[in-house]
């Protein structure tokens, strides 16, 4: 089953590159997490101290609070800012 893990991250400004940095390692090391198949970083359009990682996973089932790397990440997260985790299904259409 396919599902999508969102962790978006808003901080104060001037942070954002020592962040996204931190985003892109976390994105890295989690890249080795059995049935994660992507993640990737994004940074918002409008508000550059908006970040974003969205973790695109494949397994048996949906976790419906969250991977245990994607709640880990939340929780480091927290410390820099509001963070909002989300999990997302896919539907075919």
């Amino acid at each position: 089953m396919r599902w999508m893990e969102m962790i978006r991250l808003r901080t104060l400004q001037g942070r954002e590159k020592k962040l996204e940095k931190l985003l892109a390692d976390s994105a890295h090391a989690a890249i080795k997490e059995p049935g994660l198949e992507e993640a990737r970083v994004y940074a918002s359009a409008s508000f550059y101290s908006d970040l974003a990682l969205n973790l695109l996973w494949d397994t048996d089932m949906i976790h419906h609070q969250g991977s245990r790397v994607g709640l880990s990440i939340s929780q480091t997260l927290a410390s820099y800012g509001l963070v909002e985790h989300s999990i997302w299904s896919e539907k075919v259409v």
